[in-house]
């Protein structure tokens, strides 16, 4: 069987005309070079094809007497808000991103955030940082509307991405089960004596959750009828059109996915639970009933893809992505009646 060849800190160094010890500093982002030097060093070792394997350095820190905990390498976390912490504003990505790292945490890795819009960043240069300091493991978290793409190196890392606004590359991924989210509301809404289910969707969520919540909708009027359930699409939230329509429609609960918009539902209604209209949500709002998406098991779960492909030594785009699911859970609240 023929060995793969590493490249070594020492090829770099005399390639660069400097001392291994310099190039490991400058690889692990030692303050005790220069950035000028570091950033020529981690140029020239991604070139030289140069990573170490975390399984090895995991391999021999037990021989010299690591610790257990203590960690094996590192996973990014990289986000492309316009903002470094625009995606943390978010209700979903602050508990993938716990998710992430805890499950992370308990397999011997640490997850870094990587901002993809840092100045000066690109997905060439960030692919060559990420290399140089021998991470292999990314992880796409959930991306702003209009950045479905990026163009790292994928054949340098295993990868995979949380839910379905990573377009293009298809990555594994892990999302939240929508279609059984949804169908999981309506039933759960039926069951608690509701008959006139009104849904608000916006077309820009709904395109982002590839339209698995009006697919569930549909499946939901079939089995029911028309009058069990209508919904309305909007292209932006606006209060005089939900109260518009909750007044020509009269349901007596609904289904919204927006924090703003459960106040306006609820003014329109007048009244709440139990009395008057229920409310239920599609994401954990305090003092409201509704759908619990699980975002950190979706974190540990896009980990769980991620570290698989690393133990595999499996990189680049899969020929067969593949995309795990996790259900969602109802959670109670006073603003849908108990029976």
């Amino acid at each position: 069987m023929s060995m793969t060849h590493r490249t070594t800190l020492k090829q770099i160094a005399d390639a660069a005309g400097v001392t291994a010890a310099t190039v490991s500093m400058a690889l692990r982002n030692s303050p005790r070079i220069s950035l000028a030097m570091r950033e020529r060093l981690q140029t020239l070792a991604a070139q030289m094809n140069y990573h170490p394997d975390p399984l090895i350095a995991a391999l021999a820190g037990r021989r010299s007497g690591r610790r257990r905990g203590e960690e094996i390498g590192t996973i990014a976390w990289v986000t492309a808000y316009p903002e470094r912490q625009g995606w943390y504003c978010t209700t979903f990505s602050p508990g993938a991103y716990a998710g992430a790292r805890a499950r992370a945490a308990q397999q011997g890795y640490r997850v870094e955030h990587f901002w993809l819009r840092e100045p000066g960043m690109t997905a060439r240069r960030l692919s060559e940082i990420l290399h140089s300091r021998g991470i292999r493991g990314v992880c796409v978290a959930p991306l702003p509307e209009g950045f479905g793409h990026m163009r790292l190196r994928w054949e340098w890392f295993s990868c995979a991405a949380v839910g379905y606004s990573m377009v293009r590359p298809s990555l594994h991924r892990a999302c939240p089960h929508q279609f059984q989210g949804m169908l999981h509301t309506l039933k759960t809404l039926r069951k608690r004596g509701y008959r006139r289910i009104g849904v608000a969707l916006e077309k820009r969520v709904s395109r982002i959750v590839v339209h698995n919540w009006l697919a569930a909708i549909l499946v939901f009027r079939q089995m029911h009828g028309a009058a069990s359930i209508r919904h309305f699409t909007y292209p932006t939230p606006d209060r005089a059109e939900m109260e518009r329509w909750i007044g020509q429609n009269r349901p007596d609960a609904m289904v919204v996915p927006d924090v703003a918009l459960l106040g306006w539902a609820r003014d329109a209604g007048r009244k709440i639970a139990p009395e008057g209209i229920g409310l239920a949500t599609l994401e954990r709002y305090s003092g409201y009933a509704g759908l619990d998406q699980r975002p950190e098991v979706v974190g540990a779960s896009a980990i769980d893809l991620v570290i698989g492909q690393i133990q595999r030594n499996e990189t680049g785009i899969p020929a067969d992505p593949k995309v795990v699911m996790v259900e969602g859970v109802w959670v109670d609240g006073p603003s849908v009646r108990l029976k």
